[in-house]
């Protein structure tokens, strides 16, 4: 029972920690609106209903047509990166199983690009977020390569051409033919059409208007409100207003959030854990070609 009520009582905080210190606010200014009425104003300063009620109309298609349009963005973004992750796996498959090895031994390259492919992951997250390539990836790619991060404006795309140059060395040193090379560059293609969308949602951001005049117009609304409603529901007034501007300003703050899919808010893409699932499958996969060599020979 006690955890029960320890969940909800989280739960609703988070729900008002979401919309944070404007709900606080808002509730004062409605308050004082209803003070100031119900003790010194009269009647004749109210504000009829019709304007606010045509008004909030204008003002929920306005706000579905910029959430519609974020949403979207978002779905787009997540969408890229769940094709991310099956070109990763079926890359990792086809390096595991076209590249031939050297002399009946195992072919280190394999394990190369494996490891330069969690790289790559690891950075463009990184690098979608505006943020430098992780240290912690000195350990997937050689150090001189690793060392060329700040001098490139596209990191993890310099990650995934080397690994290209790999693949046609080893297509030169004839352990790929033309056939199995092109089934590989097949993959790298997706990979890099998966990035390209990314980074076209990143940074391409949403017209002026579809961010700011939503944000202008709800404030003003808010504002509004209790000076329509006080003379109806006199005393009443600040609990219906800040009903009302909390679900206003939550809507608000969620379009906020899912239009930039990439960086740090509530909804962002979890793209740290995407990539863990992204390692995990590689590390698996490339045990099971171990194992399965081994009970081969």
């Amino acid at each position: 029972m006690k955890d029960a009520i320890a969940r909800k009582y989280r739960l609703v905080v988070k729900t008002f920690g979401y919309i944070g210190w404007s709900l606080f606010w808002l509730l004062i200014w409605d308050v004082m609106v209803t003070i100031e009425f119900m003790l010194f104003f009269n009647t004749e300063f109210t504000l009829p209903l019709m304007p606010l009620t045509l008004l909030g109309s204008a003002l929920v298609v306005l706000v579905s047509f910029r959430n519609s349009s974020a949403y979207n963005r978002w779905w787009e973004a997540r969408t890229l990166w769940g094709a991310l992750v099956n070109s990763s796996r079926s890359f990792a498959r086809q390096v595991l199983t076209l590249v031939d090895d050297i002399d009946d031994s195992p072919n280190p390259v394999k394990a190369s690009l494996l490891r330069r492919h969690v790289a790559y992951v690891n950075c463009l997250a990184a690098h979608l977020k505006g943020e430098p390539c992780p240290d912690e990836l000195m350990a997937f790619i050689p150090p001189k390569e690793f060392e060329r991060r700040n001098g490139s404006n596209n990191f993890a795309n310099d990650i995934l051409s080397g690994s290209a140059a790999m693949l046609a060395r080893e297509y030169k040193e004839g352990r790929l033919d033309s056939i199995r090379l092109s089934r590989l560059e097949s993959t790298l293609v997706d990979l890099s059409n998966a990035q390209g969308g990314m980074e076209r949602i990143a940074n391409t951001p949403l017209p002026y208007p579809y961010v700011y005049f939503p944000r202008l117009f709800i404030s003003l609304f808010c504002l509004i409100v209790p000076v329509g409603l006080v003379e109806s529901l006199g005393w009443f007034t600040p609990l219906a207003s800040t009903v009302v501007g909390f679900m206003l300003l939550a809507i608000e703050r969620i379009g906020s959030d899912l239009q930039s899919p990439f960086r740090f808010s509530e909804h962002q893409i979890q793209m740290e854990k995407i990539c863990e699932t992204i390692e995990r499958n590689l590390e698996s996969m490339q045990r099971e070609a171990q194992v399965e060599k081994l009970g081969a020979e």
